[in-house]
């Protein structure tokens, strides 16, 4: 009798939790999932943190901490009143201009309004109002620069950024020998390849393709963005002809030093999770954090440490190399 006392002890507990009330036990349920690290020229690393469990998916919130993990605290949790949106929600974010933070929010299910918000200040900027946008990629204070937009003939496409809206590019470019649109239109599918992860260092624009989409827009159900191959490529923006610089083991998320001699390239494949540094004059690749899914890099202002997610569940950080 004492035996099956002792065996039933964690079940009556777990069912005296669970009669008490259903806070206690969703907060062990609940799922931290954290997005778009920014480390800014202020010295904090800025980030979204979404709290979702099993009664409904939650809200994300900006929040920040130092790199060595301390002071983690929210910054914004809710949309500003100064935004055209009438129900905004955090999107992503992006380095902003002048070392500022970069805050998207998403306009219901096909706009995206860009903002600058100064941690100092605690203000924010208008800078673009235009389509659905996964990523941003700035170049000026006037809010100019490069943004991913899914479209119709893939997930994926590379727009200009400029006057507050994104533009298809007026002309096709090569890259090792296939020439496309970059900016992946909604009708002529068969000029069209996948392109993602806009980055940018003053006229250099870098992104990752996959040449082997040419004429497979949109994928078939069978063919997964992870099958197909993945090349870094290098483009001084209006030269007909982009720089295949090496090829990636996996669909990536990128970010350039402030020397504009290396990319770290944080990939989040099926098959191969990791982040690579790839030296951009030679195109060596050298993997410098290995094992579990990678999104989302950022450098430190100077350029010694960058800052990712790991499985959308925590941040972390490492040396350039």
């Amino acid at each position: 009798m004492r035996a099956l006392r002792t065996a039933l002890t964690p079940v009556l507990v777990l069912a005296v939790i669970l009669l008490s009330g259903c806070g206690r036990v969703s907060g062990l349920l609940d799922r931290v999932s954290l997005f778009h690290p920014v480390w800014a020229a202020d010295g904090w690393v800025y980030y979204l943190r979404e709290v979702t469990s099993t009664s409904g998916s939650g809200v994300a919130e900006v929040w920040r901490q130092r790199p060595d993990g301390s002071a983690e605290k929210p910054v914004l949790r809710r949309a500003p009143a100064v935004s055209t949106c009438e129900a905004g929600l955090f999107s992503f974010l992006f380095a902003g201009p002048g070392g500022d933070l970069g805050v998207a929010l998403e306009c219901g299910w096909d706009e995206t309004e860009l903002l600058s918000y100064s941690p100092a200040d605690k203000t924010f900027e208008p800078l673009a109002s235009t389509r659905f946008l996964t990523e941003a990629a700035l170049v000026n204070r006037g809010g100019g620069g490069y943004v991913e937009a899914p479209r119709e003939c893939g997930p994926g496409g590379v727009q200009l950024l400029a006057d507050g809206k994104a533009y298809e590019f007026g002309s096709p470019v090569t890259v090792g020998g296939v020439t496309f649109n970059l900016s992946g239109g909604d009708t002529d599918c068969e000029s069209t390849v996948l392109a993602r992860s806009p980055a940018v260092l003053g006229e250099r624009l870098f992104f990752i393709t996959a040449p082997d989409s040419l004429g497979r827009l949109p994928l078939p159900p069978e063919v997964s963005p992870d099958d197909l191959t993945w090349h870094l490529t290098e483009w001084a923006v209006g030269s007909a002809t982009a720089r295949f610089i090496t090829e990636l083991p996996g669909l990536a998320d990128l970010a350039v030093s402030p020397d504009g001699r290396s990319v770290i390239a944080a990939v989040a494949s099926d098959h191969v999770g990791g982040v690579w540094s790839v030296d951009v004059r030679t195109g060596k690749k050298t993997r410098i954090a290995g094992g579990a899914r990678a999104y989302h890099p950022s450098f430190s202002p100077d350029g010694k440490r960058f800052v990712y997610v790991e499985k959308l569940e925590r941040l972390k950080f490492a040396e350039a190399r």
